[in-house]
C-alpha cells in the first residue's frame, strides 16, 4: 500500500472515530421532561378499564386548572437559585426560558426581598427554601411552589447551587474574562478583594464579584445588574468560541453537587442548545419592582401589570397569556397594599420605616426616586379592636374659616406583640445575609 493510500485510510478511520464519538455523545445527551409531560405519559401507558390501551394523548382536564394548557414547541423553563452558605437563604433567584426552536434564552431575576403572600414573621422569597428545610419540608418544592404563585406556571427544571458548586463550575470552565466595574473590598466577614478592570476571574473571584454589594447605592438591585453582566460575559465568551470547555465535567458537578431534578445528560443537552443561540439572543432582565419598608423591614413589591407583561413576553412557556387571576401576588396600588388573592395576615402591613430621634430622616436627594420611600407617621391604633380589625384613624381637616385649636395630647399606642416565629433563631430581619453589611 503506497503512502497516499495509507494517509487516506488513516484520515477515514479518524473521521469515522470522531463521528462515532460525536454520535455517542449526542446519544448520551437527553432533554429533560417538561412540566405536565410525565402525567401524559402515565395516562398513555395505563390501560383503560376495558383493558385496552388509551387512544388519546390528551390528559383529562383537572378542575381548577387553566382550560388551555398547551405548550409552545421546544420551550423549556428552568428555576436557578443560589444558596447562601451563611444562613441558607437563596439570595439569587432566576427563572430562565430556553426556546430550542428559535434558539433564544431569556433570564429574569426575581429580587431576593420580594414579598410573598404568607403569614410568617418574615415574608421574603429568599427565605422560602431554608424555611421549608428547617421545618422538615423539601426546600426545592417550596421554592418552586412560591415561584409558580408569582409567575402563573410551574417550571420544568430547577437547580439550587451553593457557593462551592459555583466556584468549581467556573474553575472547570477555565475562568471567565470580565471587566470588574469598581474596586470591591470587604473585610467584615469573608474577605472580598477585587481590583477594577478587565481580568480572568477564577471561581473564588467570580463568587466575590457576584456576592459583593457593600458600596452599591441600590444594594441588591445593583448586585443583580452586575450578576447579569457577568453571566452575559460568560455566554458571549463561549458563544464566540463555539464551545463550552469540559461540558461533561461541568454537567457532573452540577448534577452531583446541587439540589436539582436534572441529570448530567440533561445539563449537557442544555449546554449544547445554548451554543446554538446568538449572543444578541441571550438576554437578562430584572422583575419590575418597587422597594418599600413594611414594619421597618426592607421588602420588594413586584409591579403587577408590568410583571405580567414580562412574564408573558419573556417567560411563559404556554400558548395562552397568563392573567392576574392565575397569580398569588402582593403588590402596591395607589400606595396601598393589595393582592391578587386573599391577603394573609393583613394586620402585618404597616408601610414605612420608624424613625427615632437619633436616626436622621433619609434625604431623597441621595437616594434614587425608585428606591426612596418617605417615612410614614406611626398610625394610631384602636386598642379595643381585635388584631384583624385594626385600622389607621385619620383626623378630618378643619374648614378654612374655622378656628384651629390645639389637639389634646393622646396616650401612646399600645405595643403590638410580635407573632411567634417558626424560623431558625439566627434568621432575623437584620441578619438575612452572611454579608450583613452588604
Amino acid at each position: 500500500m503506497d503512502r497516499k493510500r495509507r494517509i487516506r485510510l488513516a484520515l477515514a478511520i479518524g473521521c469515522g472515530a470522531a463521528a462515532l464519538a460525536a454520535g455517542s455523545y449526542m446519544a448520551w445527551e437527553k432533554p429533560p421532561e417538561r412540566a405536565g409531560e410525565a402525567q401524559v405519559k402515565t395516562e398513555l401507558t395505563q390501560p383503560a378499564p376495558s383493558g385496552k390501551p388509551r387512544r388519546t394523548a390528551t390528559p383529562e382536564p383537572d378542575r381548577g386548572t387553566a382550560f388551555d394548557t398547551s405548550r409552545q414547541d421546544g420551550v423549556y423553563t428552568v428555576l436557578v437559585a443560589g444558596s447562601d452558605d451563611g444562613t441558607g437563604n437563596t439570595d439569587v433567584i432566576m427563572v430562565a426560558r430556553l426556546d430550542t426552536v428559535e434558539h433564544k434564552l431569556d433570564v429574569v431575576s426575581i429580587p431576593r426581598d420580594t414579598l410573598i403572600n404568607v403569614d410568617t414573621p418574615i415574608r421574603k422569597l429568599n427565605g422560602v427554601y431554608w424555611g421549608a428545610v428547617y421545618n422538615g419540608g423539601v426546600g426545592s418544592d417550596a421554592l418552586r411552589r412560591h415561584v409558580k404563585k408569582l409567575t402563573g406556571f410551574d417550571v420544568d427544571c430547577y437547580a439550587v447551587l451553593d457557593l462551592d458548586a459555583f466556584e468549581r463550575v467556573v474553575d472547570a470552565l477555565g475562568g471567565i474574562w470580565f471587566d470588574v466595574p469598581q474596586r470591591m473590598y470587604y473585610d467584615q466577614g469573608p474577605v472580598i478583594d477585587l481590583e477594577p478592570g478587565w481580568q480572568l476571574l477564577n471561581g473564588e473571584q467570580a463568587m466575590w464579584l457576584c456576592r459583593y454589594r457593600s458600596s452599591y447605592v441600590n444594594g441588591d438591585l445593583d448586585r443583580i445588574r452586575v450578576q447579569h453582566d457577568f453571566l452575559k460575559a460568560a455566554a458571549d465568551q463561549f458563544l464566540s468560541l463555539g464551545s463550552i470547555p469540559n461540558i461533561p465535567q461541568v454537567a457532573s458537578i452540577l448534577a452531583e453537587s446541587t439540589d436539582t431534578n436534572m441529570t448530567a445528560a440533561n445539563l449537557a443537552w442544555f449546554a449544547r442548545q445554548l451554543l446554538r443561540c446568538k449572543s444578541e439572543d441571550v438576554r437578562f432582565y430584572t422583575a419590575p419592582n418597587t422597594p418599600a419598608y413594611v414594619n421597618d423591614i426592607s421588602y420588594t413589591f413586584l409591579k403587577l401589570y408590568d410583571w405580567l407583561e414580562m412574564v408573558n413576553t419573556r417567560l411563559n412557556p404556554g400558548s395562552t397569556p397568563i392573567g392576574e387571576g392565575q397569580l398569588d401576588l402582593v403588590y402596591l396600588h395607589n400606595g396601598a397594599v393589595s393582592c391578587t388573592t386573599a391577603i394573609q395576615g393583613v394586620s402585618y402591613f404597616q408601610l414605612g420605616r420608624r424613625q427615632t430621634p437619633s436616626e436622621p430622616e433619609p434625604q431623597p436627594a441621595s437616594i434614587p426616586d425608585e428606591v426612596y420611600v418617605p417615612p410614614q407617621p406611626r398610625p394610631r391604633i384602636l386598642p379595643a379592636a381585635p388584631p384583624e380589625e385594626w385600622f389607621t384613624v385619620t383626623e378630618p381637616e378643619p374648614a378654612y374659616d374655622e378656628p384651629v385649636s390645639e389637639p389634646a395630647a393622646e396616650p401612646d399606642a399600645p405595643d403590638v406583640p410580635e407573632p411567634a416565629s417558626t424560623w431558625p433563631p439566627f434568621l432575623s430581619p437584620t441578619d438575612d445575609d452572611w454579608l450583613s453589611e452588604m
